[in-house]
């Protein structure tokens, strides 16, 4: 087992152990990157955590984390930084390089998957999807002021600030299946941030009248927010405005 410079604490079995590599590993992570990505964790951190924790099956865990960085969209370089900080939270000054191996392989299988442009955590489709049908809303009408983009708003989710990733991560998943349950009429769904949802819906009627419903059930069940968001007059405003949902921790509403 490797040395493990944890404030003093043993590595050693049972859960506690992993939850604390974890916390330890991210916090050198975010140091390394020198920003917040709080994406960092998804089932894959778990897997390694008790890779090293019970000293077999970390190559393949590793793997997996590249896989997950990849789909995330995060570069090779960034997975390999994460990956180091993991073995200088372990007390190593480089990873073994069988690890950066697996780590390189998985993130190549990653990055194949992104075809399907889903979360693979959510399972709700990804921003560049809903970028996509944006655009095509825009080619789609000759007059954008008066045509597609006009007719439709963007309907944002955002659950709160602060929460820690895990149990943001299991409100997401609650959070998209009763949204897909919401938005059944061909509405575009999408994961536009790490606490944040949108979807690109028609501004009908139909829509004005449920959405107080809407606000009503997200914010007693899940503490999330929710507001609404006309298109604006030209496609690159319009993915500018997703690009910037899915980064602010304060919302826009009109």
């Amino acid at each position: 087992m490797w040395g493990c410079d944890t404030g003093g604490f043993e590595l050693c079995d049972g859960l506690t152990t992993g939850r604390r590599l974890r916390e330890v590993w991210g916090r050198r992570s975010r140091e390394r990157r020198a920003e917040p990505h709080e994406d960092w964790w998804t089932p894959a951190v778990d897997a390694v955590c008790t890779a090293v924790v019970e000293g077999k099956g970390l190559a393949e865990a590793c793997g997996r984390l590249g896989q997950a960085r990849a789909r995330a969209g995060t570069t090779i370089s960034g997975a390999l930084d994460d990956l180091a900080a993991l073995f200088d939270a372990l007390g190593d000054a480089q990873p073994p390089f069988d690890m950066v191996t697996a780590l390189a392989a998985g993130w190549e299988d990653g990055g194949r998957s992104r075809e399907d442009c889903r979360d693979p955590l959510t399972g709700l489709a990804n921003a560049a999807y809903l970028r996509t049908r944006i655009s095509e809303l825009y080619r789609g009408a000759p007059h954008p002021a008066a045509g597609g983009p006009a007719a439709h708003r963007l309907v944002a989710v955002a659950l709160p600030e602060g929460l820690d990733p895990w149990r943001r991560t299991a409100r997401l998943i609650v959070l998209g299946h009763e949204l897909g349950r919401f938005f059944a009429r061909g509405e575009s769904l999408a994961l536009v941030g790490r606490s944040r949802i949108a979807a690109l819906a028609p501004a009908d009627a139909e829509l004005r009248e449920r959405l107080p419903r809407l606000h009503a059930v997200a914010r007693d069940e899940h503490g999330a927010r929710v507001w609404s968001l006309a298109l604006p007059p030209t496609c690159a405003s319009a993915l500018a405005m997703v690009q910037d949902l899915g980064r602010r921790t304060t919302d826009d509403t009109d």
